[in-house]
Formats: structure tokens, sequence, C-alpha cells
């Protein structure tokens, strides 16, 4: 049995309820996993956090990309997984030119960004494409380059 105190009805006790209008917002959410499986990805990985954090700290003509926050997955050297593991393992497979099915595991930390909204989406576009190019020069910088980062876009609309 729950310990927690049920809320009181306010239609109940007489009491006047109070509604707010919810305020539609649009945002862009940006998704992405990058590879974590040595020093090095996680060096890269901590480049990618900082260039997104630094990002609020910078004036509205420094700024890069129009970050209006982001969340991303635990891993190792980060609080508070400093010498824990990802939490996420991403499984893909591939078949060689000679028929040959390739399995894959690696290790990963996701990525969910989220942009202003532009009606002009092409700008949209452009910053996405900036941000991979950051991305993946990060990981040239430590020695481990990417082939390829999958990045997805999505309109979001919250509720405020």
């Amino acid at each position: 049995m729950s310990k927690r105190k049920k809320p009181k009805n306010p239609a109940a006790s007489g009491a006047k309820e109070t509604s707010k209008p919810a305020r539609l917002e649009r945002h862009v959410r940006v998704t992405f996993f990058l590879v974590a499986d040595t020093k090095e990805h996680l060096r890269a990985i901590d480049r990618v956090r900082s260039y997104l954090k630094n990002q609020n700290f910078l004036s509205e003509n420094e700024r890069e990309l129009p970050v209006t926050g982001f969340t991303h997955s635990s891993y190792p050297g980060f609080p508070p997984r400093l010498s824990g593991e990802t939490v996420f393992v991403g499984l893909w497979w591939n078949t060689t030119e000679e028929g040959i099915k390739e399995f894959y595991a690696e290790k990963t930390v996701l990525f969910l960004i989220d942009f202003l909204a532009y009606a002009e989406e092409w700008k949209t576009d452009k910053n996405i494409a900036l941000l991979k190019t950051r991305i993946l020069g990060y990981y040239e910088t430590f020695q481990s380059p990417q082939e390829e980062i999958w990045i997805v876009k999505q309109d979001i609309y919250r509720y405020a």
C-alpha cells in the first residue's frame, strides 16, 4: 500500500480550479548516437558535449547553432558513471561485396538536441550539416575518424 497522500479534489472542496491555457511551441529535435568504444571516442564525445554546452554562453552573433537545450546518456568519464559502461549498445550488420555477413556491436552515447525551429527549413538543414562536420572533426582530432554519423531530425511540438 502506498504511503503517498492522495491529492484533494478541488471540485469536492469548493475551491476554484485555475486553468492555464496551453501554449504551443515548435522546436526541432536532433537525435544521434556516437560511438564510445575507446578513450579517443570518449574524448571526442566530451568535446561534442562541451561544444553544445558552450553555445549557451556565446552571444547571438558568435553562436554557431541555435541550441535551446540537450540531453545525453551517461558514459564513462562523465558523472555519475566515472568508471562505468555506456548505457547503450548499437548493433548493426553489413554484407561485404563477397557476400560475407559481418555483425558489429559498439558502445554508444545518445544525444538529443533541441533547436529553434525556423520557417526557412534550409537554415535547420544547414545547422545540422555544421553539427555533423563538427562531430566528425572531433573524432578526427582524437585519431578515430568515423565513416558516417546518422543524424535524425524531427519537428516537435511542446505544450507549455
